[in-house]
């Protein structure tokens, strides 16, 4: 038996002769290294059947042992002991057991024989260079761990023949189940590995897991009757529930062994009640967007001229009326809702609303007719072959006359990434006086010249470049400076959003802003509710001069 005992940076302390021999090393070569930057192990199972002796004591792993001194890769069975009474600086003690009796294998398996799937080797490579580029990308990354149910049962009933043969079949659902850029490998122990990468979030997670259990509902045939099979699976996200390929797979164990069988289990418990009531709430909201207007109401935000003080327009703004959890504010439904592909209807939905509303403000003589409303759009409004042939310009056409008090605001990324696709949509709706002003600038990269060419009026300065203001770092300030002049030098109006502060407004005004909107100078509030705010404030909700 070879054994070696490490500290907890898991560098070598002491090695006994066995091991020494195992790697064809000496003892000067280990002490004070790294084990991890002399040998290379791979496995992450604990071994069921091949040393039944050994079943009752340490649990055992079976691993591809690779170093330098070492001639060929060689497949040992490895145990890993806390001791309790060691001495100090002692973490861990590590044993190894050669089956082979020093016999090298010439190199671990790049595939599975039984099922044609990459080995467990060739998963291992493919994680760590997942994880490398997940850390480049700052992106999650995933592995499922996948286990077949009731297999000894089942090697018991039709012998080990048999039970390769269904080994085969299940890995051939499971691979028509994933998707082609998704990485599957077949562990031995009647286990597989699956590794996603992005895009990776819980829900979608999730579905892929029910994906997988669901492609074993249709019986197997491995005679008579027909066989009826399930899998349990484990899942841990990279890096939060580990950093390395070894603390991921055995995060992904440990899930697993929370599994039920015909089930899926997370190793952060918490994910899955999240899940539960965001699936709860996604249903919520599919039955509010068949009827937004018994579910969804329209609030408006003043925006406020810094020149003169006084309010010059207001966006509109979508909150859901929740039966539980009453009003909800737009980052808490709207993502969901563009998972579900449904921002047309509802965004289409709040401009009916505001048409309506500024007809009913003009008959009634209302100042706030004479204001520019703004409404946020997605991106999937601007695409010409939407679901009832009607295009953005049309339908636009066909709900009101007179659009010049209408300004559409649309994120700055789709207007500089798609700006030659939408451009004749952009100058047909400028031509019918529509107002177009680019969303949430300073918040990712946009191409400012190219949107200087489109005809867009103004820029909107994002929450996420004005909440930066609050740090004592300069960089948002100059971000703010520098976009601030960039707008003036392209004759594009300014407005900034999200201003909470005093400091923030005075920041605005310093930098040369036009416009700002927040929640210091007036927050959302129903259209009644802007009639009276607009004549109790009308030189303006605060002093414009500090």
């Amino acid at each position: 038996m070879a054994l070696v005992m490490l500290d907890v940076q898991d560098e070598v302390l002491w090695a006994n002769a066995g091991f020494l021999g195992m790697l064809g090393m000496g003892g000067d070569d280990l002490i004070g290294r790294r084990l991890t930057d002399i040998v290379r192990m791979v496995s992450w199972l604990p071994v069921q059947r091949e040393v039944e002796v050994l079943s009752e004591g340490p649990r055992w792993q079976r691993i591809w042992l690779a170093s330098d001194g070492l001639e060929a890769s060689r497949m040992v069975l490895m145990s890993e002991v806390i001791p309790e009474s060691a001495p100090a600086g002692v973490a861990k003690l590590l044993a190894f057991v050669d089956l082979h009796g020093g016999q090298a294998e010439e190199v671990p398996p790049f595939s599975d024989p039984s099922t044609g799937l990459a080995s467990q080797w060739v998963f291992e490579d493919r994680l760590r260079h997942a994880i490398e580029r997940a850390d480049r990308h700052d992106q999650p990354l995933a592995v499922l761990l996948v286990r077949l149910d009731r297999a000894d049962e089942v090697r018991q009933a039709y012998g080990e023949q048999a039970m390769q043969t269904l080994l085969a079949q299940v890995s051939r659902r499971l691979t028509g189940t994933l998707r082609g850029e998704d990485s599957i490998a077949y562990l031995g122990d009647d286990r597989w590995a699956v590794l996603i990468e992005h895009p990776v979030s819980p829900e979608s997670l999730q579905a892929a897991a029910l994906r997988c259990l669901e492609a074993m509902e249709a019986p197997f045939s491995l005679g008579r009757p027909p066989l009826l099979l399930t899998l349990s699976i484990g899942i841990a996200i990279y890096p939060e529930d580990g950093i390395t390929s070894e603390q991921l797979m055995g995060r992904a164990g440990q899930a697993l062994g929370q599994a039920y069988p015909a089930g899926h289990a997370f190793f952060d418990r918490g994910l899955k009640q999240m899940l539960s009531q965001r699936m709860a709430l996604r249903h919520s909201l599919q039955e509010a967007l068949l009827c937004p207007g018994r579910h969804f109401v329209v609030a408006y935000q003043p925006q406020i001229d810094l020149a003169s003080g006084g309010c010059v327009g207001a966006e509109a703004l979508v909150r859901w009326r929740h039966p539980e959890r009453g009003m909800l504010p737009p980052h808490e439904f709207l993502p969901m809702v563009v998972e579900m592909a449904q921002m047309i209807r509802l965004d289409r939905w709040v401009i009916e609303q505001v048409i309506e509303q500024h007809e009913r403000w003009q008959v009634a003589g209302a100042p706030l007719s004479e204001l520019t409303i703004s409404v946020n759009l997605d991106a999937s409004l601007l695409e010409q072959s939407v679901f009832d042939g009607r295009p953005l310009d049309r339908f636009l056409r066909q709900s009101c006359g007179e659009l010049g008090w209408l300004a559409l605001e649309i994120d700055g990324r789709v207007l500089s990434s798609q700006a030659d696709t939408h451009s004749l949509l952009l100058r047909r709706l400028s031509r019918m006086g529509v107002q177009l002003v680019v969303d949430n600038l300073g918040g990712a990269p946009v191409d400012l010249i190219r949107l200087a060419m489109l005809p867009v009026t103004r820029g909107k300065i994002g929450r996420e470049l004005v909440h930066g203001l609050k740090d004592s770092s300069p960089f948002a300030r100059q971000a703010l400076s520098a976009l601030s002049q960039c707008l003036k030098a392209l004759q594009l109006g300014s407005t900034m959003v999200g201003v909470e502060t005093v400091d923030e407004l005075a920041a605005a005004r310093n930098k040369g802003i036009d416009r700002v909107q927040g929640n210091l100078l007036g927050p959302p509030m129903a259209a009644d509710a802007l009639v009276t705010w607009l004549g109790d404030h009308p030189d303006g909700p605060v002093p414009m001069e500090p």
